[in-house]
């Protein structure tokens, strides 16, 4: 499980300057605890002929997957260290695993009226727990569960994303990339800097963070900051598209919304 940071400590190693201790703290221990709670209750056996059997499995282990989720980027925020971060990720993957039999278990069974729908919606504000998912992977250098979360994301999703694709693209160069930005923006504004020359690409980033926030008008985390569940405020897919590409982040690093030191970290991971 993650540690949650006493004041001091977080006092001095706070990534998140609109970041309240005591917002952090009691949502951090509250996820934790729910956490382990949702582990607790699937791993007894219940009797399938219960009412609502599969649904409650279904919710249970969605809620697990959520919450996980969720404390990597309240951590984040906090300043626990990358590497502590990254220890807590594979959980995180194997919660969504689950929640994903359990969500399969649940369609295949006669609680079902028949509708099926994805495990996360890419065309609805699930997208960004997705992108998530995705960034976290290559951002904490496992790559190994890409494939894992795509086959999560594509399940019932009638269209995949370009974003998405792009930055799976390394590791899994068989994948087909969509021409459709499902999220619009502030998403599409990064074709620019995959199109781009190698010498015009921190240009290109550099605006693509100078304008993410007001960008992202209609994206699910803008203006949380007035929220008492604020996550932060954190372009993980710039990190990650600057991994990718190897763009020297120099001229940007410093930036709002740029979380230089994940990025630092997939480098020291991925490169020589």
């Amino acid at each position: 499980m993650l540690k949650v940071l006493n004041e001091s400590e977080w006092g001095i190693v706070k990534r998140e300057p609109y970041q309240k201790f005591l917002d952090y703290q009691k949502r951090l221990e509250f996820n934790l605890k729910n956490i382990q709670i949702g582990l607790n209750n699937l791993n007894t056996d219940f009797d399938q002929k219960l009412d609502n059997y599969y649904v409650g499995l279904m919710n249970a282990s969605n809620a697990v997957a959520q919450l996980s989720l969720k404390s990597i980027f309240f951590s984040y925020s906090a300043g626990l260290t990358i590497k502590e971060l990254a220890d807590f990720f594979s959980d995180v993957i194997e919660h969504w695993n689950l929640y994903a039999m359990h969500h399969v278990n649940f369609h295949q069974s006669s609680e079902c009226d028949g509708h099926l729908v994805p495990h996360l919606e890419l065309v609805t504000d699930d997208y960004w727990e997705a992108l998530q998912l995705v960034c976290f992977s290559i951002l904490f250098a496992q790559p190994e569960h890409l494939p894992t979360i795509m086959d999560i994301l594509s399940y019932e999703n009638d269209e995949q994303d370009a974003l998405l694709d792009k930055l799976v693209s390394p590791w899994l160069p068989d994948r087909e990339i969509s021409a459709i930005y499902l999220r619009q923006l502030p998403y599409r504004k990064l074709d620019k800097v995959f199109s781009a020359k190698e010498e015009d690409r921190p240009k290109l980033m550099s605006q693509y963070l100078d304008d993410w926030y007001r960008a992202s008008k209609r994206e699910p985390y803008h203006d949380r900051h007035k929220s008492s569940q604020f996550p932060g405020y954190w372009s993980l897919e710039a990190a990650a598209v600057t991994v990718i590409l190897r763009i020297d982040d120099s001229s940007y690093r410093d930036k709002p919304y740029y979380p230089k030191d994940l990025a630092d970290y997939a480098r020291s991971q991925y490169l020589p």
